[in-house]
């Protein structure tokens, strides 16, 4: 299976808990972690429950996708991601 493959079934999948289209998107890391407080109306999805996302061993990183409102502007924030240090490839990070 391609990368392309993998990314269309995640995207199948956050589809289908959440019908919005983010016009912005925004990956935390450490010590940003309370930017996703600040999303209205979130649906949050732990990266566990995505086909093909990997989770963050780092502390901090919650691992959670949140789609929602930041101003009034729809919104995909990573709360937390992987790091090519914790041995995952490239192409997965």
């Amino acid at each position: 299976m391609s990368v392309f493959d993998d990314v269309q079934i995640a995207i199948s999948s956050i589809n289908e808990k959440h019908t919005g289209t983010p016009r912005i998107g925004v990956v935390l890391g450490s010590g940003l972690g309370a930017f996703a407080e600040c999303v209205d109306n979130a649906t949050v999805i732990p990266y566990s429950e995505i086909p093909g996302f990997l989770t963050s061993g780092v502390v901090g990183h919650a691992g959670n996708l949140l789609l929602g409102c930041v101003g009034g502007v729809e919104v995909a924030v990573m709360s937390g991601r992987v790091h090519y240090y914790e041995g995952h490839s490239m192409q997965k990070v």
